[in-house]
């Protein structure tokens, strides 16, 4: 009796690499399942976020607003020697406002508190701010009336400059307007730099306003030469805004 051969349909490689497409083809499918699940819950994420981000940045402007509002009373002032003061600190600033303002400290100047901000530094290091808070508003308006008025201020040999005091974004936002603000007084322009930080100049009989030193600069580099007032015998003075860049 003849022996019927045995037939293999397939060998063992054949079935590894055909098990092996088919882990390949659920994988795909998974990770393309994954993706699109993955792609709607960031789309319903994004206007999630956004109005996180939104809500995030009115709270910001809100804090700082309220900030500003406590500091409404404040005056800050720089360039006064540590240790300068002795123990009377109040005193010596009303000593200030009399030879430095011509103002006399009276009643209507109340002082509320006063205080230097931070620790004390190191010798010959800058000294620190003076912040002044005053019962009235109205005092700390005519102080720094008085001291716009003066210009530069010179007391015993310190140069001491007056401030309203504002909160700390603030400031730093106020701060990036120092460069030109340099270039308005080298010419001696008039301006004016306005809550939160919107500068104002005028110039060819106009007044100018900008929200930011970007926008600025970029008025200022398109110019050549700035006018100069008649009083400092007029003509055109050559504008420089240092190196660009």
């Amino acid at each position: 009796m003849a022996e019927t051969p045995v037939t293999l349909n397939s060998s063992p490689k054949e079935s590894v690499a055909a098990e092996l497409t088919s882990i390949r083809s659920i994988l795909e499918i998974l990770a393309v399942e994954r993706i699109s699940r993955l792609e709607d819950e960031e789309a319903k994420a994004n206007p999630i976020m956004k109005g996180l981000v939104k809500q995030n940045q009115q709270l910001r402007e809100k804090v700082t607003a309220l900030e500003g509002f406590s500091r409404r009373q404040n005056i800050r002032i720089s360039g006064i020697r540590e240790g300068v003061e002795g123990r009377d600190l109040e005193g010596c600033f009303k000593t200030v406002l009399k030879e430095a303002l011509d103002i006399e400290a009276d009643a209507w100047y109340e002082i509320d508190r006063i205080h230097r901000v931070g620790p004390a530094p190191a010798n010959d290091l800058r000294p620190r701010h003076i912040i002044v808070r005053f019962v009235r508003d109205k005092a700390k308006a005519a102080i720094l009336t008085a001291a716009r008025k003066k210009k530069q201020i010179t007391w015993r040999d310190m140069r001491v400059r007056f401030f309203q005091d504002y909160a700390q974004e603030i400031q730093e936002k106020r701060k990036k307007y120092d460069e030109v603000r340099r270039i308005l007084q080298q010419h001696k322009l008039d301006y004016s730099l306005r809550y939160p930080a919107v500068m104002t100049f005028t110039l060819d009989n106009r007044r100018h306003r900008f929200s930011s030193p970007a926008e600025m600069k970029s008025f200022l580099s398109g110019r050549e030469a700035l006018d100069c007032p008649a009083e400092d015998g007029g003509g055109q003075v050559p504008l420089n805004m240092g190196e660009k860049g």
